[in-house]
């Protein structure tokens, strides 16, 4: 009879139920595939924007005066613009429609006007007459009525002006009153540093030093917090003095930016001033910074940047490791230097630019020709930091003695390079998952099978429920007793704790050989009830390790475990690790698989084993030539279920790890997951931002794995199952 004739022949009410329960069933189920389905777009349209390509488009042209621009500046809205021109004036205009709102003379005629290291809005200004002073620009919002006015005004810093003699080129730092000026001359290089001086007030206190040259240089740039000066010629040579003593400069490197035969075309520190970006004659852009090693300092070529034409200009971002370049073509190009990528290209229209700069929001490109006509590109370039390579590959961050995986989203440097690598993410994902399930798998299995196939009904009905009622146990409390009581116990008694391992399988084993001895007519009586019985010498075992601690520490270890794996084996200790991750995590796992694994063991059916004992099988026999393999599709899943759980765990290794993303598989170093990352980090992070959307992507690259293994794991049980499942 078919499944529609039968029901056809039942009762109204309850062919009503099947129908409604049929329907609710299938209902259910497509839900449950659908919010699968629904998270996992839902990360991708998070992560989507990542992957958008950058541009840079034509916005508009200002021909203001004529003047020939000697810097151009935005404010942080991109609102206004500054124009320091080679007449000495300073003029404010809106970069909405052109117009002038200020202009300031400030010297008969003007040489060079820079930016003040370390940034912000103060300039320096060199005059026709070799006077120097120092303007802050500030940029006050009013409202007059509920019209939004910004008020540019340019103020100067101190009341004196430094007289610099014939410079060929100088850097100026300014921080918290204190102002450091470079000057290079013919063959001198001279620091003046003022200090304690107050706004308003003459400079107060300068300290001068001078060295002599055995060259000609043409640049001079002041290194990253004012603590060394670089020197740059034509040819590429480059000196580097430190500045740590004001009035006595040391040398510390000298050497090379480009090959041999090659000329320098541009050359601008990057953010921070770490890093010099040097454009060549031979279409390419590298970028070098110092390195302090083992004898000394040296300057590391990083990266290339391959261009159409030799670099004219480059121009740094203000507030990321990325820049812009123009060619003696006239093409522009965007590239950033951590993701080592050439983010966008576009034709100018023209070439000679004498100026341009980028917008503080790494919005606007601002260019002046020599002829003083303005023009403003618009940036589309949210996400530069990421790429293939950045998040998965090593990378040679500022600073570093060589590449490496790094995972470091914040600093409160202003100067910070974002590093946004995964590797150590997904390599402390899964150093905690495989701790935990080395721990947790054998207790786990080997506690389903004795459960279910050796223990007494009697005791089985108690000891099930309460190794499954475990899974209930939040994972907040597990973690809680593993950061604060389990882990400083196993740092207090690290030898006790390695020779547990030892002793309570020993203890374990000889009193299984001890048990098998025992007249048969006692053992017999006492059948299925050796997990109790077992019990007592578990924790004889525990508490004579604990007591031997001591004496294993000093004969084996020399008194002190941690310095003698450090000394011997170079594991460093952290007393948050994977040890007590592994341990901590593991209960969790443990009642999971026992469960799973526990009723696949369970419900092999009693036939099977019966006949196996029939033909001459001993239990044990029939244990593993029967009963496990027609349980093992429950056994895999159970394990699986199990690793699961383990790789998106979040509260245990939040509490009971150091959060420290290394990459070590040193069981006493700890680690930062995943989970655990975006747990900690989510909370902080500006919505949309790059790091924002890297946490969704780690959210989905976690989804991904779990997806993975489970879909291996149901490939696997089902092929076992077609195997093992007609015995």
């Amino acid at each position: 009879m078919s499944a529609l004739a039968e029901l056809s022949t039942l009762p109204k009410h309850r062919r009503l139920v099947n129908t409604v329960t049929r329907h609710a069933v299938s209902l259910g189920g497509a839900a449950a595939i659908g919010a699968i389905a629904l998270i996992f777009f839902y990360l991708l349209w998070v992560v989507a924007p990542i992957l958008a390509p950058a541009s840079i488009e034509h916005a508009q042209s200002y021909d203001i005066d004529g003047e020939r621009a000697l810097l151009l500046e935005a404010n942080e809205s991109g609102e206004i613009g500054l124009r320091f021109s080679a007449a000495g004036d300073a003029l404010f205009f809106d970069l909405q429609d052109g117009n002038k709102l200020s202009e300031l003379n400030l010297a008969e005629s003007a040489r060079s006007v820079k930016r003040a290291y370390p940034g912000g809005a103060t300039y320096a200004v060199l005059t026709g007459d070799h006077q120097l002073a120092l303007f802050e620009a500030s940029y006050p919002v009013s409202f007059e009525g509920d019209r939004r006015v910004v008020k540019p005004s340019l103020q100067a810093v101190f009341e004196d002006w430094v007289d610099l003699g014939e410079v060929r080129d100088f850097d100026v730092a300014y921080d918290d009153f204190e102002v450091t000026i470079v000057s290079l001359e013919e063959n001198t290089l001279t620091v003046t540093h003022y200090r304690d001086a107050e706004a308003g007030y003459p400079l107060e206190f300068p300290r001068r030093g001078e060295i002599s040259l055995d060259r000609s240089y043409q640049r001079v740039l002041l290194g990253a917090r004012a603590t060394w000066v670089y020197l740059l010629a034509e040819d590429g040579t480059v000196e580097i003095f430190d500045l740590r003593r004001k009035t006595a400069p040391k040398q510390i490197y000298l050497g090379k930016l480009v090959p041999d035969g090659s000329a320098v075309t541009a050359l601008e520190p990057l953010l921070g001033r770490y890093s010099l970006l040097v454009g060549d004659d031979s279409n390419n852009i590298a970028q070098w910074f110092l390195i302090r090693g083992e004898f000394g300092y040296t300057m590391e070529h990083i990266r290339d940047f391959a261009l159409d034409a030799p670099a004219t200009r480059i121009v740094p971002e203000p507030r990321r490791k990325g820049f812009a370049a123009v060619d003696a073509q006239g093409t522009a190009y965007l590239m950033y230097t951590t993701s080592q990528q050439t983010l966008a290209k576009k034709e100018l229209g023209s070439a000679g630019l004498v100026t341009s700069s980028i917008a503080p929001r790494s919005d606007l490109l601002l260019t002046s020709n020599a002829g003083g006509t303005i023009n403003a590109f618009a940036l589309h370039n949210e996400h530069p930091e990421i790429s293939w390579s950045a998040l998965w590959s090593k990378v040679w961050y500022e600073g570093y003695p060589e590449p490496v995986f790094s995972w470091q989203s914040s600093s409160a440097d202003n100067d910070f390079e974002a590093k946004f690598s995964l590797m150590p993410l997904l390599f402390g994902t899964l150093k905690a998952a495989f701790y935990a399930m080395v721990f947790a798998v054998p207790i786990a299995i080997m506690g389903a099978i004795y459960t279910a196939y050796f223990m007494a009904p009697s005791m089985r009905r108690v000891v099930k429920p309460g190794i499954e009622i475990m899974a209930a146990l939040p994972t907040v409390i597990l973690g809680f007793l593993a950061g604060l009581w389990l882990a400083p116990l196993i740092e207090a008694n690290l030898a006790a704790v390695l020779s547990m391992f030892v002793i309570l399988p020993a203890a374990v084993l000889l009193t299984a050989v001890v048990w098998i001895r025992l007249p048969s007519r006692l053992t017999q009586r006492l059948e299925g009830w050796y997990g109790l019985l077992i019990m007592p010498v578990i924790a004889l075992a525990v508490g004579a390790s604990f007591w031997l601690g001591p004496l294993v520490e000093t004969s084996l270890f020399g008194g002190n475990a941690r310095a003698w794996f450090l000394d011997v084996l170079g594991l460093g200790y952290d007393q948050r690790n994977a040890l007590v991750v592994g341990l901590a995590m593991g209960l969790a796992v443990i009642p999971h698989i026992f469960a799973v694994a526990e009723d696949a063991i369970y419900g092999v059916p009693t036939h099977l084993v019966n006949g196996s004992l029939a033909l001459g099988a001993t239990p044990w026999q029939t244990l593993a030539r029967v009963v496990i393999l027609t349980a093992s599709p429950g056994i895999f899943s159970a394990v699986m279920l199990g690793l699961g759980r383990a790789v998106g765990e979040t509260m245990i290794v939040l509490m009971a790890t150091g959060n420290t993303p290394v990459m070590d598989l040193n069981i006493f170093q700890g680690m930062r997951t995943f989970a655990a990352n975006i747990a900690v980090e989510l909370p902080e992070s500006e919505v949309n931002s790059t790091h924002y959307r890297i946490l969704f992507l780690a959210a989905l690259v976690l989804f991904v794995i779990t997806f993975v293994f489970n879909t291996a794991a149901e490939v696997v049980r089902h092929r076992l199952r077609v195997r093992y499942g007609n015995l």
